[in-house]
């Protein structure tokens, strides 16, 4: 079987608690003619990031109540096929694929495969293609003197129980259900793609043919709904204005959204009406603020950088963490403007660090997946590191797998620019998502970033220090740049410096600190010391 997806190959992933099991089902696909080009691979029982692959098979030797929680917490997003015995069967979803343990052979397996995928398959909606879209929006420009009319819509699943409870095969049938309910009412004389995964475009000639509502405002299915945001009619007189056009769509949507939300009873939580009323006014209040985290070099502790850390001094609800606004600003369309300023910032701190060290020191800067896919992101990065005077080879900017992975043209196009000028183009949290190892070759990165939940663990000398082992000498051999997060003590240090890791980033050196803070601390000196002998006054 390939090591390697291809064009045509399935993306199999195994889940499972017994690893000689999941061997042996892994060979018995191996053994067919028709699976010579898939990709098969195997994770016994922790959780992983399955979004990079086509179809889950999820194995149980006997009723396992535990693993069967398990996977609907880690699959929601995928198809998955069952094999258990004829005990599991009434424990399972009604929609499940299942496969009987007796009936496990290799012409069973990859005919059960098959089917699932053309289920797929037959179920998709081509019209709503990304790429496509924009290639037959980009004509229409071009041959449209006076302009275009755009409308930007944005679906958010409601589900009749517990969204991450909801299987794919219920998800994705409403899904398409809607989809294909949207498809059928458009204009005739528009078009509709996709921008983001639960957001829409419809772009036409005629203003009023747009304005109207043609588009249901919900869609109910077993139970479970999906809901419909729609910004106004707005005109788009040349192409390079789609970034700010379609940013003006989403704010409106943000607001329309508490008002469907009231009419239909889906009341958001009211700390979220709070975060949101709150994100508006927060940059022009200065209520944002940035710390340093400190990153040294792996083997001599030498000071080598600091990521920039974002939070929000909320006037009611105290500091929040990123983790929990950034969703919220990404639906209020201010991700953009929130990216820019955290940017800019950063780049300042660094000059105050140049001025008062003249050391070379790198400041890393989270990146989220809009910012990327904005056609001008690039260009509006070089432009301030210009502006500000600080060379592009002193930037890191850190990505998720998920935020690379989403999309094939216009995100890589900005990755590759700014890598080609300079600038480290780093993988966040790597670990979390074991499909990004047949990925790495590709993408336009220059370092990995271990996440902490691997990372932390190391000094027991458990499954975890293994995987870091595989992951840094991967990296090794790809010439990428190895930074560890999460390190606490001596022993994972001691251990993470002895594989060769190339930067280190954790509490034994420094919490994050304040510009200021962090500034006073350089100039006495970093020393590393066990997380748990620090005084926490």
């Amino acid at each position: 079987m390939a090591s390697t997806a291809t064009e045509t190959g399935l993306r199999l992933l195994l889940i499972g608690r017994h690893q000689d099991e999941l061997q042996k089902i892994q060979n018995n696909l191996s053994d067919h003619p028709r699976s010579a080009d898939w990709q098969c691979q195997y994770q016994p029982d922790y959780p992983i990031n399955t979004n990079n692959f086509d179809l889950v098979i999820v194995h149980f030797l006997s009723n396992d109540a535990d693993l069967l929680s398990q996977w609907r917490h880690t699959t929601i997003n995928q198809p998955v096929l069952f094999i258990a015995p004829d005990t599991m069967e009434q424990l399972l979803p009604d929609e499940a694929h299942w496969l009987p343990t007796h009936l496990c052979n290799s012409q069973h397996l990859v005919d059960a495969c098959e089917a699932i995928q053309q289920e797929v398959q037959h179920n998709s909606s081509e019209p709503l293609q990304r790429d496509a879209f924009f290639s037959q929006f980009r004509h229409w420009m071009n041959h449209a003197p006076d302009g275009l009319y755009l409308r930007v819509l944005q679906c958010r699943w409601l589900s009749a129980t517990d969204d991450e409870q909801t299987p794919w095969a219920v998800r994705h049938r409403v899904q398409q259900e809607f989809e294909q309910t949207i498809l059928s009412r458009v204009p005739a004389d528009a078009m509709i793609g996709r921008i983001l995964d639960d957001q829409l475009i419809v772009v036409g000639k005629d203003y009023y043919s747009l304005q109207s509502d043609w588009f249901p405002k919900r869609c109910e299915s077993e139970g479970n709904a999906w809901m419909v945001y729609s910004s106004s009619v707005l005109q788009l007189n040349e192409f390079s204005a789609l970034s700010s056009v379609l940013q003006e769509g989403v704010q409106q949507i943000a607001r329309e959204r508490l008002v469907q939300e009231a009419q239909f009873d889906w009341q958001p939580q009211s700390n979220s009406l709070n975060l949101y009323e709150g994100l508006h006014l927060a940059l022009q209040r200065d209520e944002f603020f940035l710390e340093f985290q400190p990153q040294f070099d792996g083997q001599t502790g030498v000071w080598t950088g600091a990521e920039a850390l974002l939070r929000w001094q909320h006037p009611t609800l105290g500091v929040i963490p990123p983790t929990v606004f950034i969703r919220e600003a990404e639906n209020a369309g201010l991700i953009q403007a929130l990216g820019h300023w955290a940017l800019r910032e950063t780049i300042l701190a660094w000059g105050e660090i140049q001025r008062r060290f003249d050391t070379p020191v790198r400041m890393a800067v989270n990146v989220s997946f809009p910012e990327i896919a904005d056609p001008y992101y690039a260009y509006q990065v070089l432009d301030l590191l210009a502006q500000l005077e600080m060379p592009p080879h002193f930037l890191e900017l850190e990505l998720t797998e998920t935020a690379m992975m989403r999309d094939t043209s216009v995100s890589l196009m900005n990755l590759k620019t700014l890598q080609a000028a300079g600038i480290h183009i780093v993988l966040d949290d790597f670990g979390t998502g074991f499909s990004s190892l047949s990925h790495l070759s590709d993408l336009p990165i220059t370092g990995i970033k271990l996440d902490r939940a691997f990372v932390t663990p190391m000094a027991e000398q458990g499954p975890q220090s293994h995987i870091v082992t595989t992951m840094l000498d991967l990296a090794k051999r790809l010439n990428l740049e190895t930074t560890a997060e999460g390190i606490e003590d001596k022993q994972c240090l001691e251990l993470v410096q002895k594989l060769g890791c190339d930067r280190i980033q954790g509490y034994i050196y420094s919490r994050p600190l304040a510009l200021t803070a962090l500034l006073e601390q350089a100039e006495s000196g970093f020393s590393a010391q066990d997380f748990n002998q620090r005084s926490l006054f």
